[in-house]
């Protein structure tokens, strides 16, 4: 009799840490299958589903899943590091009710004449939307707008400078001044508001298409720098936005 009770016991503990391990690690595997099928490659891919009880996961539900990779290229992004924390998901319809991350040392291959580098993408928010918010150094963004002046004017401005909160000066012969915005398509733009040139609108970056958001603020910080805001335009690792 105490055989068959220890016997129990053992497969009771089997089957606990089969239940504990093994259901987040199956979720694991599955995951981290649909992100590459997604179009994440990486050096090396982590996805850690965490959940409590663990059987939640058997109704498809995850209260955390953390994705990290490194080295990693992800819808035309090259991305040197990702970290990404998503909360309450929904693993039947890949949507998660929080997002929390960042993605570090972005380069745009398509982010004007000359590839675009971005310290950080950082998300946040959830459900229906996610928020990505970057920073264009100002040196990246003065060149991009002397790119889109000459690509419009057919001349070259010798000097560009921004200015807070959403101001443009170039020096294409004489003064010229533009303003920055943003489209209904999430585009950032500059329109000119002096010279003979006033009221053409410069595209700088296509939002969702160049730059992996649409647009809804952009503004000049302080130190020169742009400042863009805006809802992730691509699917995150196959989970959400898009």
């Amino acid at each position: 009799m105490r055989g068959c009770l220890f016997t129990l016991l053992i497969g009771a503990i089997v089957l606990a840490f089969g239940v504990y391990v093994g259901l987040p690690a199956a979720a694991s595997a599955v995951l981290t299958a649909g992100i590459t099928a997604a179009g994440l490659e990486a050096d090396d891919t982590t996805v850690t589903v965490t959940s409590s009880p663990p059987t939640e996961i058997l109704g498809l539900h995850a209260d955390r899943v953390r994705v990290q990779a490194t080295h990693a290229t992800l819808q035309g992004l090259r991305v040197g590091a990702l970290d990404v924390v998503l909360g309450d998901v929904a693993l039947a319809d890949r949507s998660a009710g929080t997002v929390d991350g960042k993605l570090t040392d972005v380069t745009l291959p398509d982010g004007g004449r000359s590839p675009l580098t971005l310290a950080a993408i950082t998300l946040s928010g959830g459900g229906e939307s996610v928020v990505a918010a970057t920073t264009i150094p100002g040196t990246q963004a003065e060149t991009l707008l002397a790119d889109a002046v000459e690509d419009e004017l057919s001349v070259r401005p010798s000097s560009v400078s921004l200015s807070a909160p959403d101001r443009v000066t170039a020096r294409v012969g004489a003064t010229v001044h533009a303003r920055l915005g943003v489209s209904a398509a999430g585009n950032l733009e500059a329109t000119i508001l002096d010279g003979p040139a006033a009221g053409r609108t410069l595209v700088l970056l296509q939002g969702g298409g160049q730059l992996p958001i649409r647009l809804t603020s952009v503004r000049v910080t302080d130190a020169g720098d742009l400042r863009l805001t805006g809802n992730l335009a691509v699917g995150l690792l196959g989970l959400v936005g898009g």
